[in-house]
């Protein structure tokens, strides 16, 4: 497989000139197999650079099948400007876990409400259809075997094991430690103590991520913040690079990508992380990689190392 970053940044959009190395869109990872097929993960607004490659490679047509982690603003505002959305011979496949409040396809229409868009989702050329994920229940589209699994994150999150190619890799975004903090449906959930029940919760959770991830490939993981920034903001839902090596370490998995850049840390923040965690995953047995935004990584190839793209 191969695996393209659109998109690696978290909370809001961040371009700038401090960031350009790295890339300031938020969240948008596609994979694709060697048969061609592909898959896109999360709809930031990385997917706007996505749609503008297949449009000037001549891909728009075909079914495009995208997985969200779940709903928040940074990681389905692209949908509304991908390019094959406007192309009749295309389709929309969302695939995301159900919603408690409303249908998905109801939630994701309103990301172009006429309050905040001037076209209706049914306005648009490609029809969209809508998928329920379940935590372990299988699903192929095309090629692909998935396998989604809950994630600690405010309102909740699903993360992604993706097989093909005889090869692996997971998506493990937007989520917390399973430790300190256990993400309900409210925000400020996460400053109310732990009792037992959340405690025996939060390892479930960690249970089965762990029994997902293992002896994949590669695993993409939400790094968002620096230690000394979680400690001040634990109940926002995301980790930091010592407790995703921590996770990951151990279980087979031969390549950690570090992702979902906060957007106060800039190319020179960055490049330190990069440092520090590439020598850190070094010493367990670990190839440890910084997404950056146009990114080709080789999924299952030791010696294949990066590239970029450019649409």
């Amino acid at each position: 497989m191969e695996v393209t970053f659109w998109g690696v940044r978290g909370s809001y959009p961040t371009p700038a000139p401090e960031t350009v190395r790295y890339g300031g869109n938020t969240s948008c990872v596609e994979v694709r197999a060697h048969g061609g097929d592909r898959l896109v993960v999360d709809a930031g607004t990385g997917l706007t650079r996505l749609g503008d490659f297949l449009s000037s490679s001549g891909q728009l047509a075909g079914t495009h099948h995208i997985l969200l982690s779940h709903l928040h603003w940074d990681h389905i505002q692209g949908l509304p400007f991908f390019a094959p959305a406007y192309d009749a011979r295309a389709r929309i496949s969302i695939h995301a876990m159900p919603d408690t409040a409303k249908p998905l396809a109801k939630v994701l229409a309103g990301v172009a409400r006429h309050e905040f868009f001037p076209a209706a989702l049914d306005d648009f050329a490609a029809p969209f259809d809508f998928h329920e994920v379940m935590a372990s229940q299988v699903f192929a589209p095309q090629s692909f075997r998935v396998t989604p699994f809950r994630l600690n994150h405010p309102s909740g999150a699903m993360g992604y094991r993706i097989d093909a190619d005889g090869t692996s890799c997971a998506y493990v975004c937007d989520t917390a430690p399973f430790t300190e903090v256990l993400h309900k449906r409210h925000f400020l959930r996460g400053l109310e103590p732990l009792d037992d029940r959340d405690r025996l919760e939060l390892q479930a959770l960690r249970d089965g991520v762990v029994q997902v991830i293992t002896d994949c490939d590669t695993v993409i993981y939400d790094t968002h913040f620096l230690p000394e920034e979680y400690a001040k903001f634990p109940h926002f839902g995301h980790s930091t690079p010592d407790q995703a090596l921590a996770l990951c370490t151990g279980i087979g998995i031969r390549q950690l990508v570090l992702y979902h850049h906060a957007p106060n840390h800039d190319d020179a923040i960055l490049d330190q992380m990069a440092s520090v965690y590439a020598a850190l995953g070094q010493q367990v047995g670990l190839k440890v990689v910084t997404a950056r935004e146009g990114m080709v990584l080789q999924v299952g190839a030791d010696d294949a190392g990066t590239r970029r793209v450019s649409p």
